[in-house]
């Protein structure tokens, strides 16, 4: 389940929320673009649940069978929450899973699929990212034009197996020297 906990990033044609037709609204726009097929909890105007949950951003909540939570995400990361599905699934949905913690800023599948909700508050959005993470709106820009590309990377939901792992640290150091080669003789 998602829980739409306020505007992301307002602009002008998405105002922040002042009433709650307005969230609603909203919830039934983002479950429609984004083809959403599970429940999307719509928090109230003052984020009840979004607080009871910590206020952060971007978290994944794995909420076992006994209504606990299994595994915290700080920032979501398709392929850490499918391993932490898999084990909770193998321990019958009970019970603490992966260290019940992963803090790690996963920022690949927002630099690939961030643009789309700064351009909705353009251009209010663009300047309150860049004030508070400089560069970051052009890296976001730049993510979204190389999607095609990056997407099968990092908005996969399955981890990538050893094998696929290896190959790309091979190639990528393959580079690292190629590049420094070329360097060198430059």
């Amino acid at each position: 389940m998602d829980v739409l906990i306020r505007q992301a990033h307002p602009g002008p044609a998405v105002p922040a929320y002042h009433r709650l037709e307005q969230k609603l609204h909203d919830a039934q726009r983002y479950v429609a673009e984004e083809q959403i097929p599970w429940p999307v909890l719509v928090d109230d105007l003052r984020g009840t649940v979004h607080q009871v949950y910590g206020g952060l951003a971007d978290p994944i909540y794995l909420i076992d069978a006994d209504g606990r939570v299994a595994f915290y995400e700080l920032w979501t990361d398709g392929p850490t929450l499918h391993r932490a599905l898999e084990r909770l699934l193998a321990q019958g949905g009970r019970g603490l899973v992966e260290g019940g913690l992963d803090r790690r800023p996963h920022l690949s599948g927002a630099v690939t699929d961030g643009w789309r909700a700064i351009e909705r508050g353009l251009p209010q959005s663009f300047t309150d990212l860049l004030v508070a993470a400089p560069g970051s709106p052009a890296l976001l820009w730049v993510g979204d034009k190389l999607r095609p590309v990056l997407a099968p990377w990092s908005l996969r939901a399955r981890p990538l197996s050893p094998v696929v792992k290896l190959g790309v640290g091979l190639a990528a150091f393959a580079l690292g020297l190629l590049l420094g080669v070329q360097r060198d003789r430059g």
